[in-house]
């Protein structure tokens, strides 16, 4: 028995993944997914190894390469052995990139962390009758007064000199 070989059409792919059909088709012009089979009436097929490529790009654009960079992986591996060290540092940029992604999310975390309890402490403070914006100043009727700071410890601190010092890379 032999095993049955996922194929899709241009509009199952594109309900698949969320991207439009246009998308496709111009990831497709461009030379981004690649073993784009036809139908004997012309239609686009879309199997194992054309979806591979898309996913890879996929994953690719989101570490931040442009698809004029996927383009040139994807060129590269054509060319076997030659592009090996060409192809791992392009790789090791978009880990980086990842990396760089990582941080500033476990930076924007810490922050709305540290203003959930913050917001809470009004609350609480409101609740018992007493002024919410003198439980949290950072936040106040006028808005986000102040940002706080990163402490060497990972915690976050209100410091109305550091407005933007945990978000200046």
């Amino acid at each position: 028995m032999t095993a049955k070989t996922t194929r899709y059409s241009i509009s199952a792919l594109a309900r698949k993944t969320g991207l439009s059909v246009h998308t496709l088709r111009f990831y497709e012009k461009e030379g981004i997914i690649r073993h784009v089979e036809r139908t004997a009436s012309g239609r686009r097929v879309y199997g194992e190894d054309a979806v591979a490529c898309l996913i890879g790009a996929l994953c690719l654009k989101q570490a931040r390469v442009t698809l004029a960079q996927i383009k040139e992986f994807f060129d590269a591996t054509v060319k076997g052995e030659e592009s090996l060290l060409h192809r791992l540092e392009m790789m090791k940029q978009a880990r980086t990139n990842l990396l760089d992604m990582q941080e500033g999310i476990a930076r924007s975390l810490k922050l709305v962390d540290f203003f959930i309890s913050g917001t809470k402490d009004a609350v609480a403070a409101m609740k018992s009758g007493e002024n919410p914006d003198d439980a949290f100043p950072l936040i106040t009727r006028s808005g986000i007064t102040a940002l706080p700071t990163m402490l060497e410890d990972g915690k976050l601190a209100p410091d109305i000199h550091s407005l933007f010092a945990s978000f200046e890379k």
